[in-house]
């Protein structure tokens, strides 16, 4: 029987900073066109727009 949604393992890590723990949960667009390298030149590109 296939998984429903709520079933399956999202991919997730905690972080701690300070006495507060947060759970960052990592989700991917499976239908998407664009590579992690396309996105992560986006960001830098972006970040380097930002400081002009």
């Amino acid at each position: 029987m296939a998984e429903s949604k709520k079933e399956q393992h999202t991919p997730s890590f905690k972080r701690k900073l300070g006495n507060t723990t947060y759970t960052v949960k990592v989700h991917f667009n499976k239908d998407t066109n664009k590579t992690f390298k396309d996105r992560v030149q986006n960001l830098i590109s972006m970040c380097v727009l930002k400081k002009q």
